[in-house]
């Protein structure tokens, strides 16, 4: 699985003390109609009992400018000191957002399913908030990677 190369997301959930995130690999797309994601997550993660408890996450995708967030959310720090680094906001709906983020996509869970040692939550997007430039953050082959346009790329900023 080192050679799927996937742009890098923080997931993140909970509220005040009990905000809790991850950086995360296995974020995808599920529909369109409604639009969903699907996050998987370990259930020995620090995230998965607020995660389970608050049904509903914010899947922050990563530009960048974010290398350091992915070692801080990655294990470097704990629990709500992990939010002490970054551009924080709480959404309308009380889960932390990263103001900057390349996209921020705020789920309500709809659906879970186990499988061996993870979880699926399976998330119907209520709400979008995208950041005009495009540069993921990508993870191939154990570590950090930029995407570069083969062909003439679209309009970016």
């Amino acid at each position: 699985m080192r050679r799927l190369a996937t742009t890098i997301a923080l997931v993140t959930t909970g509220r005040g003390e009990n905000r809790a995130g991850i950086a995360a690999t296995a974020v995808s797309s599920v529909a369109a109609d409604p639009p969903t994601l699907l996050v998987v997550v370990n259930r020995s993660a620090s995230i998965f009992p607020v995660l389970h408890d608050e049904a509903k996450f914010c899947v922050n995708l990563l530009a960048e400018r974010h290398s350091s967030l992915v070692h801080v959310f990655g294990g470097a720090k704990k629990g709500a000191a992990r939010f002490e680094d970054g551009a924080w906001a709480e959404s309308a709906e009380g889960l932390p957002v990263l103001m900057d983020a390349a996209a921020s996509i705020i789920c309500r869970t709809t659906a879970t399913l186990d499988v061996a040692t993870h979880r699926l939550f399976i998330g119907e997007v209520t709400r979008i908030e995208v950041h005009a430039s495009i540069d993921p953050l990508i993870w191939l082959d154990g570590q950090l990677a930029r995407a570069e346009c083969l062909t003439q790329c679209s309009a970016q900023s």
